[in-house]
């Protein structure tokens, strides 16, 4: 199989590229320019360093692929429109591109986001059927690459993937997490007992691979989550275990987050960089309920997630530590 990845220096495209690799596979990984290769640089791999700004450029990485797993994207930025013009924009040109190849077009995979869609309102879990109500411009983006993917139907076979949160071995959200527990306390903003669905990167590209051997999967819409439901507070008690501490939990008002937000803007706004927390990540931050239905995708794409916090979350314990980051 031929495989480009989008993003795939990243997080998830690392693992994802080590996969395919290990498998056999040919693999094009599609960058930015500048980006660190850290983490694929000793593997077999095609590099290009093009981006996807321009239809044109992408055109040799997906001539003859068989499948384009699309995870380039921002979670953080300066300025919302950044996040339209990577996330939405960076989309329309990946489906553009492989729309060139007619018949021949390869199945992209777009990795899009729970932040799509929002919240759980009535205590209903997420499917791919629920009506979207994104919080923020990171959602929004998400959702209108979303409909980026419906408007080349005709053209491009093509799967669209929610993730909620995303934790494991390279990732540098959650460490933050991890070093705080190790020096005996967690912090959050809101209630500790608000509930989420978590997902480990192994089961991710678990979920990802069976999605690409699937040629029904074209057209549909997948959420890929563990299906046990996580509370902030059953997080920080198995960081602790894996770490050995027994945190105290420290919980910030919604108010005062607010405030330190908007002080964090106007700073990373004078510094033209994009702020680590601002009032929409607040506001999703202290949602009472971020819970994910992926029955879907277990039960047409056989995705059998392998895990639970209890085994995902010592695993990547022992991976800080090996790399030096706890």
């Amino acid at each position: 199989m031929r495989a480009v990845v989008t993003g795939g220096a990243g997080f998830v495209g690392s693992h994802l590229i080590e996969s395919l690799v290990a498998s056999g596979d040919e693999v094009v990984c599609v960058e930015r320019r500048g980006a660190s290769l850290r983490w694929i640089r000793t593997l077999p791999v095609t590099v290009l360093t093009c981006g996807v700004h321009d239809p044109r450029a992408l055109a040799p990485a997906f001539d003859g692929a068989d499948v384009v797993f699309h995870l380039a994207g921002l979670t953080e930025a300066r300025c919302p429109s950044d996040f339209y013009a990577v996330n939405t924009e960076g989309t329309a040109v990946v489906l553009q591109a492989a729309a060139q190849f007619g018949d021949c077009a390869p199945h992209v995979i777009l990795t899009s986001s729970l932040a799509a869609v929002g919240p759980c309102r009535n205590g209903e879990r997420l499917g791919p059927e629920t009506v979207p109500y994104p919080l923020s411009h990171y959602g929004q983006s998400k959702l209108r690459a979303e409909a980026v993917v419906h408007a080349h139907r005709d053209r491009v076979p093509a799967t669209i993937v929610r993730l909620p949160s995303v934790y494991g071995p390279r990732e540098r959200g959650v460490l933050k997490f991890f070093q705080l527990v190790r020096h005996g306390v967690a912090l959050t903003i809101g209630s500790w007992d608000r509930e989420v669905s978590l997902i480990y990167v192994k089961d991710v590209v678990l979920g990802l691979r069976r999605i690409a051997g699937n040629s029904a999967a074209a057209g549909r819409t997948f959420h890929l989550a563990h299906p046990e439901v996580v509370t902030w507070r059953g997080f920080a008690a198995a960081v602790g275990a894996a770490l050995g501490r027994a945190p105290i939990l420290v919980s910030v008002p919604r108010a005062i987050a607010q405030i330190v937000a908007r002080c964090a803007e106007t700073g990373a706004a004078l510094g033209r960089r994009a702020a680590i927390l601002n009032r929409e990540r607040v506001r999703e931050i202290t949602q009472n309920r971020w819970v994910c239905d992926a029955s879907r995708a277990c039960t047409e794409l056989g995705f059998q997630p392998a895990y639970p916090t209890e085994r995902a979350v010592p695993e990547t314990a022992h991976w800080y530590r090996e790399a030096g980051w706890l």
